[in-house]
C-alpha cells in the first residue's frame, strides 16, 4: 500500500463563532443533524451535506485502508478559503483550519500530510503567514484558482510566490468560484463539471503568461482535476508566444514547457486521458487525487492507476506526490 492521495478535503467538526468585527454574513456553521451527519451552512443557507468522513480521522483512515491509500494530503473544502472576508477575519478562519489540519497530521504522521490556507485577499498577510505553516509542519498551501476574481498571475501576488519558494512550500491550486458562473444559472450542474476545470486552466495560463515559473523555477505548483483544460490552452498560448517573441521577452521557453513542469492530480475519470497526461504531457508530474469524501470522488484510486497504461505507474502512485509534498528523501 503505497498510494498517496493529494486531493482530499476536510471540514472540521465545528467552527468558532463569527468575529464581532466586520459582520461577516458568510461565516460558516457546521450544523450537526445526526451523530455522523451534518449540514454546512453559509449565510444561513445549506451549502453542502457532509458526514463524519470530513472530520473523523479514524473513519478516514479506515477508508484509506480499504482503498489502498497510504497517505492523504489534507486540505480544506475550497469554500473555506474565505477570500471574501475582511483580511483579519480571513486570517482567523485560516488559522482555525490550519490548526485542525496540523492536529490531524501530527496525531497520524504516517497517514496524513497537510496543505493549509492563507488570506490571499491580503497578499502581504498571506506571505507572512507562510512561516507559521512551515513551523507547524504543514507541507504546503491550497489556493483558489482566482482570488475574488483575480487570477494568480496578477502582479500583486509576487511577494507570496517569492516567500513560498523561499520556504519550500508546495502550492495546490483548486478551482473556486469560476469566472462566468453567473451565466450558467440555468444549468448550475455545469459549474462543477465544466467551469471548474476551465477556471483551473485559466489560472495556470495566467501564471505562465506573467512569468511566475520563469522567475521562481523551484516553486512546486500543482493543479486539481488534471489541470482541467490546460493541455489545449498551453498549446494555444504557445502560438501566442511564437507571434509575440515570448510576450515581449517575458518567457524564455514555450508555454507547454512551463506547463509540463507543473504538477497535476489524476482526477480525470478516463484512463486514456490519464495516460496521455502522465506519459506525454507532464511525465513525472502527475500524482493521485480523488476529491475524497465528496460525491464525484474517484472511489477506486489504486484500480484507476492500475488500469491505465502508464510508463511509470510508481510515479503516479507515490513518486510525484512525494516530490510535490517534499517527502522524498
Amino acid at each position: 500500500m503505497d498510494l498517496i492521495d493529494v486531493h482530499v478535503h476536510v471540514v472540521p467538526h465545528d467552527f468558532p463563532d463569527a468575529p464581532t468585527e466586520g459582520h461577516e454574513s458568510r461565516w460558516p456553521c457546521v450544523c450537526h443533524e445526526l451523530a455522523h451527519q451534518a449540514d454546512v451552512q453559509i449565510a444561513g443557507r445549506s451549502f453542502r451535506k457532509i458526514d463524519h468522513r470530513s472530520w473523523d480521522a479514524a473513519v478516514r483512515i479506515a477508508d484509506m485502508d480499504r482503498t489502498g491509500v497510504a497517505r492523504q494530503a489534507l486540505s480544506p473544502m475550497p469554500e473555506l478559503l474565505s477570500y471574501w472576508f475582511q483580511p483579519k477575519a480571513g486570517l482567523e478562519m485560516c488559522r482555525w483550519m490550519n490548526d485542525t489540519l496540523a492536529d490531524m497530521s501530527t496525531r497520524h504522521p504516517t497517514r496524513f500530510s497537510a496543505l493549509g490556507i492563507v488570506p490571499m485577499q491580503d497578499p502581504a498577510m498571506a506571505a507572512s503567514e507562510l512561516e507559521r505553516l512551515r513551523r507547524d509542519g504543514i507541507q504546503g498551501v491550497e489556493l483558489g484558482s482566482n482570488i475574488n476574481g483575480d487570477y494568480l498571475g496578477e502582479g500583486r501576488f509576487e511577494e507570496f510566490f517569492a516567500e513560498a519558494e523561499r520556504l519550500d512550500l508546495a502550492i495546490f491550486v483548486h478551482a473556486l468560484h469560476p469566472a462566468g458562473a453567473d451565466r450558467l444559472a440555468n444549468t448550475p450542474d455545469v459549474i462543477p463539471f465544466a467551469a471548474f476545470p476551465v477556471d483551473t486552466a485559466l489560472c495556470a495560463m495566467t501564471l505562465i503568461r506573467s512569468g511566475v515559473p520563469e522567475r521562481y523555477p523551484r516553486l512546486r505548483i500543482g493543479f486539481s482535476h488534471g489541470g482541467g483544460a490546460v493541455i489545449p490552452l498551453a498549446h494555444r498560448l504557445g502560438k501566442g508566444a511564437q507571434t509575440t517573441s515570448g510576450f515581449g521577452g517575458v518567457l524564455s521557453r514555450s508555454p507547454a514547457d512551463y506547463a509540463a513542469g507543473f504538477f497535476y492530480d489524476n482526477l480525470v475519470y478516463d484512463t486514456g486521458y490519464l495516460a496521455y497526461l502522465a506519459n506525454e504531457f507532464a511525465p513525472g508530474q502527475v500524482f493521485c487525487g480523488t476529491d475524497y469524501p465528496y460525491a464525484i470522488m474517484e472511489t477506486d484510486p489504486a484500480g484507476f492507476v492500475a488500469n491505465a497504461v502508464l510508463d511509470d505507474p510508481e510515479s503516479v502512485r507515490f513518486g510525484a506526490a512525494e516530490r510535490f509534498l517534499g517527502l522524498a528523501s
